[in-house]
């Protein structure tokens, strides 16, 4: 959950937030630099304080899971079950900052634990609260059914507990662990969002996005994962790029032109195969993948998608269902 966008949905300006944290001498545009585990909590605890919502924990759950396109969360509505999807997110929760998510089975229940990776360094007891609301919301949109958990905890103070309990459905406990149970016919409740076509593309995607940093990538494939990082954020450009991988534009554009390629190319090329995922493997609006891929607006997509398929995006959709409908017909 990018600082940046958490930020934007809670009414904070990311420079002044950036700025309180100590962190003055980053710019919004570096957030997704690496920082330590007590660095992002120092934001995170500053995002809290000058946040003008008394709910900000449940508002922002609920907002980061039903607005902008998050590739990261592709891992659990995509999957056929609660648990599966779980799983799978579990292996890359490291992308959304310092925290580690465990799933187990405790009994006949699923449980979910969360905890800082630097075991130093406590995870705020709000960001504790907030993992359970997203992860409820986001379980509830892909089953369409108001699963509620059978026991949550964390260790917040009463107030902070009644703030999420109404949305859990059920009152957490103070305990030292961030956990959150499901009940066994819920861990096996089957997602309405399957999508195992969509799932094959992602999950590239994603263990592209973790290596990243590696240092041995060919430099376009680390800008591909760079980018599956920082379009959510709106962040689009090469300064944007090399200030996540750690190295200057002047470098990063050297690097792709021995490789034969530009920074220019590299991305046109990740909108168009992302644009076309989206639009035939999901049903999001033209909008909504405007937004995903960090564009102005939808017209601006749409130029560009003319461009590369000579289409609009609304077209290629229909011509694509017609396509799927005729060959299952055959």
């Amino acid at each position: 959950m990018a600082t940046e966008v958490a930020c934007r949905i809670l009414g904070v300006d990311p420079q002044v937030m950036l700025e309180t944290a100590g962190l003055g001498e980053l710019t919004p545009g570096r957030s997704e630099a690496r920082v330590t585990a007590q660095q992002y909590f120092d934001c995170w605890n500053t995002m809290e304080v000058l946040s003008p919502r008394p709910d900000y924990v449940p508002y922002l759950g609920v907002a980061i899971s039903r607005g902008p396109v998050i590739p990261v969360f592709f891992t659990l509505s995509c999957a056929p079950d609660m648990e599966t999807g779980l799983r799978r997110l579990a292996q890359f929760k490291s992308l959304l900052g310092p925290t580690v998510m465990r799933v187990f089975r405790d009994g006949d229940l699923l449980r979910l634990e969360y905890e800082s990776v630097d075991a130093r360094v406590p995870m705020p007891p709000s960001l504790g609260a907030l993992q359970l609301v997203v992860a409820v919301e986001n379980i509830r949109g892909a089953t369409a059914h108001l699963v509620c958990p059978v026991a949550a905890g964390f260790d917040g103070s009463d107030e902070e507990r009644h703030m999420i309990a109404g949305h859990l459905g059920i009152m957490p406990e103070r305990s030292q662990a961030a956990y959150v149970a499901f009940a066994p016919e819920d861990a096996k409740r089957r997602f309405i969002s399957e999508n195992a076509t969509l799932w094959a593309d992602v999950e590239a995607d994603l263990k592209l996005q973790l290596a990243a940093q590696n240092d041995r990538l060919p430099i376009a494939d680390r800008v591909r994962g760079a980018l599956v990082d920082l379009m959510p954020a709106g962040r689009t450009g090469a300064e944007d790029v090399g200030l996540a991988l750690g190295i200057s534009r002047s470098t990063l554009q050297r690097r792709l032109r021995e490789e034969g390629t530009s920074y220019q190319e590299v991305l046109d090329a990740m909108r168009r195969d992302l644009a076309i995922r989206y639009l035939t493997k999901t049903s999001l609006r033209a909008d909504e993948i405007a937004n995903a891929l960090a564009y102005r607006d939808a017209n601006s997509f749409s130029r560009s998608f003319r461009k590369w398929t000579g289409l609009s995006p609304l077209a290629f959709r229909q011509a694509d269902n017609e396509s799927s409908v005729s060959g299952e017909s055959g």
